[in-house]
């Protein structure tokens, strides 16, 4: 098993699809002045942000 260096800068990888989906399911519909749908990108970007601020990493890459 590898040794985990502490000192290194972290990379986060986030499973878009994953995070859309779970946003889109679990909170309610939301939309733009226009009526478009934003509800399941704010809870993307919602919970990205969350992560970022908790765990500053050097990199971060979402694959959707």
């Amino acid at each position: 098993m590898a040794e985990i260096n502490s000192e290194q800068d972290p990379l986060i990888l986030i499973d878009g699809s994953s995070y859309l989906y779970r946003a889109y399911h679990a909170l309610p519909p939301l939309e733009s002045s226009k009526g478009q749908p934003t509800g399941a990108i704010r809870g993307v970007v919602s919970m990205i942000k969350r992560i970022l601020e908790d765990h500053p990493p050097k990199s971060c890459c979402s694959c959707v």
